[in-house]
């Protein structure tokens, strides 16, 4: 069987078949943040050290990120400088079984954008995706290492979080 990271899909190890998925889904994002930035807006691209999913009997629900501190502090800035991000579009591909997006949270009136990249398995995570179901709505929060503060987004529709046919 080919171990070639370059083509996904084929290896008998799935984190080397992940990666190439994630390096291209923080690159649709990078070129998202672009398009924002040539259209004026203030564009915040979050690279998250880690990505969790969470339903059920838990603190928070949805899609948790663990944000670097140099972009959760300009984050936290957008964030109370804004009204609100009342809007979201979902970007997504289904890969192998995991849900890759890029989810950019929109305040058109401050012209500012959030951009994160967020990715599960549906069938590993079948509580979040009854969840979603149930809810109408996916939370994003975003956080730094030391949880000083917790940063939440909402996205009002949630089929861009489900799996196809659903």
């Amino acid at each position: 069987m080919p171990t070639d990271p370059e083509t996904p899909g084929e290896s008998d190890n799935p984190a080397a078949d992940a990666m190439p998925r994630w390096e291209q889904v923080v690159e649709d994002m990078a070129a998202t943040a672009t398009a924002y930035r040539e259209r004026g807006w203030d564009a915040h691209e979050i690279h998250p050290g880690d990505v969790a999913v969470a339903a059920g009997d838990v603190e928070r629900t949805g899609v948790e990120l663990l944000a670097p501190d140099n972009e959760f502090d300009p984050l936290v800035d957008a964030f109370d400088g804004t009204a609100a991000f009342e809007r979201a579009e979902v970007f997504r591909a289904d890969t192998g079984g995991t849900v890759y997006a890029v989810v950019a949270f929109e305040n058109e009136a401050a012209a500012t954008a959030v951009l994160t990249p967020v990715y599960y398995s549906p069938g590993e995570h079948e509580d979040f995706v009854a969840m979603v179901e149930r809810e109408g709505e996916v939370r994003v929060h975003v956080r730094p290492l030391d949880e000083r503060r917790v940063l939440t987004f909402t996205v009002e529709d949630p089929s861009g979080f489900l799996p196809d046919g659903e």
